[in-house]
C-alpha cells in the first residue's frame, strides 16, 4: 500500500484571491483547490505561501522553496464530485458529501493522484493540505506536488 500522508495538516487562509461571483446558494459548496510546488533546489518561497511554508519546513527542513502552481474553485452542490486539474497532468477528485453535520461543516471525499482516497470535515476558513509522491521536473528543477483543500461558507443547521 503506497504512503497515505507525508503529512495533513490544517493552516490558516492562504493569502489567495477569492474567486469573484455570486455568493454560493444553500446548498451550494465553494470548493478552492491550490496545487502547491515545493522544492529543495530553490529558496524563494511565493509570499502567499508563507505560513505553509514555514508549517512544512517544521516536518521537512530541506524543502525551501514554494510557489503557487495553480488555483482552482467552482461552486458544487452537495453530493457533487468534481475533478480539479492540479499541474503536469494531474488531477485530484473532490466529493463534496450529501449533508452537512450538525455544526454546518462540510464533509469532503477526495482522491488525489496515487493516494488512497481520503474523507475528512472541512474546519471552517483553514485548508487542509497534504504532500503527494508526485515529483515535477528532475535533478536541480524537481519538485513535490502539495495540495490545499478549502470549502465553504459552513452554515449552522436551523432548529
Amino acid at each position: 500500500m503506497k504512503r497515505l500522508l507525508s503529512f495533513a495538516l490544517f493552516f490558516a487562509p492562504l493569502a489567495l484571491p477569492a474567486a469573484a461571483g455570486d455568493p454560493p446558494k444553500k446548498d451550494e459548496i465553494e470548493v478552492q483547490v491550490v496545487a502547491i510546488l515545493a522544492s529543495e533546489n530553490h529558496n524563494k518561497v511565493d509570499d502567499r505561501l508563507k505560513e505553509f511554508a514555514t508549517h512544512v519546513q517544521s516536518k521537512n527542513e530541506k524543502l525551501t522553496g514554494f510557489k503557487v502552481g495553480r488555483t482552482s474553485t467552482e461552486k458544487l452542490d452537495l453530493g457533487q464530485t468534481k475533478k480539479f486539474d492540479l499541474v503536469d497532468g494531474q488531477g485530484v477528485e473532490v466529493t463534496v458529501n450529501k449533508e452537512r453535520n450538525e455544526k454546518g461543516r462540510v464533509t469532503l471525499t477526495i482522491k488525489p493522484p496515487g493516494l488512497d482516497q481520503i474523507t475528512y470535515e472541512c474546519t471552517c476558513g483553514k485548508f487542509f493540505a497534504m504532500a503527494t509522491q508526485h515529483y515535477v521536473g528532475k535533478d536541480k528543477d524537481r519538485q513535490q506536488l502539495f495540495i490545499a483543500i478549502v470549502a465553504k461558507p459552513c452554515v449552522a443547521k436551523s432548529k
